[in-house]
């Protein structure tokens, strides 16, 4: 895609809907995506012609707006004067060539928002807009930033204070819980998958389901496996790494064939006869 300004920046005072240059794309693109699975359900009827969309060209007329220092456009009512030109071309690329030039989800080992640790974490909005500008929209790219890069020459280029990043990235070390949910073992056991961030550093850590520990299977920084007892249904649990504690809380299925008396309490003779 390439794109160019024509006459200038507008100022216009329509009242059309705003929107942001991302916006606009991912929406066309969106279009394109499904025309072109269209077309190839038509191309399996057997017909053995057909079209493809190698090259788009869009002119738009727009004033820009910075509401907040968010960069959005409003399209140009007809014969509205001082509006800009913006010409995107959009063309055909190969996956590859898209796997090339994109972000790895995959390899990103905090994805949480930036948003998770800026406020709490001594960053504010203004901050984390800079660090966006920049690239940095996760916890795993502030931390790697931070890994290879001195806060001095960040607080040079971006003009954020050493301290508000150290802040930050003291934060965003802390073990945080994002979710769980119960799976089944290969015995067809219950068993508890906890995800989140910063969960193991150098060793095991420590679970408590209902204030009891429980045996941890699998550990990494991004997620556990814990085996609850049999009694554990729902209730709190905690993790703790280093001497820091997380946690949330959890509901588990009752097990496959598990007695539904299990759970009771111990049985009583009373007068003869045995009774809960």
């Amino acid at each position: 895609m390439s794109g160019y300004l024509g006459s200038g920046l507008g100022t216009g005072s329509g009242s059309g809907p705003v929107f942001s240059v991302e916006e606009f794309v991912q929406s066309l693109t969106a279009q394109l995506d499904r025309a072109q699975d269209a077309l190839a359900i038509k191309a399996k009827t057997g017909r053995p012609l057909t079209f493809a969309l190698k090259d788009l060209s869009v002119d738009l007329k727009v004033f820009w707006e910075a509401p907040e220092g968010q960069l959005r456009l409003r399209h140009a009512n007809p014969n509205e004067e001082g509006a800009s030109t913006v010409h995107l071309s959009f063309t055909t690329i190969t996956r590859a060539m898209a796997e090339e030039n994109s972000l790895s989800l995959s390899q990103d080992e905090d994805p949480r928002a930036l948003s998770e640790i800026t406020e709490q974490g001594g960053l504010g909005e203004q901050e984390r807009r800079q660090l966006e500008m920049v690239g940095i929209r996760t916890v795993g790219q502030f931390k790697r930033l931070s890994q290879n890069t001195d806060p001095k020459q960040v607080e040079a280029y971006l003009g954020i204070p050493v301290n508000r990043l150290r802040m930050a990235l003291e934060r965003s070390a802390q073990p945080t819980v994002t979710g769980n949910e119960p799976v089944q073992g290969a015995d067809k056991r219950r068993l508890l998958r906890i995800r989140g961030a910063n969960l193991m550093k150098g060793e095991t850590p420590r679970v408590l389901m209902s204030g009891e520990p429980v045996e941890v299977l699998e550990a990494s920084e991004s997620e556990l496996l814990v085996k609850p007892m049999s009694h554990h249904r729902e209730g709190r649990f905690e993790v703790e790494v280093g001497g820091q504690m997380t946690g949330g809380f959890y509901e588990l299925p009752t097990e496959p064939n598990a007695d539904p008396f299990a759970a009771r309490q111990p049985m009583r003779r009373v007068g003869g006869i045995k009774s809960w």
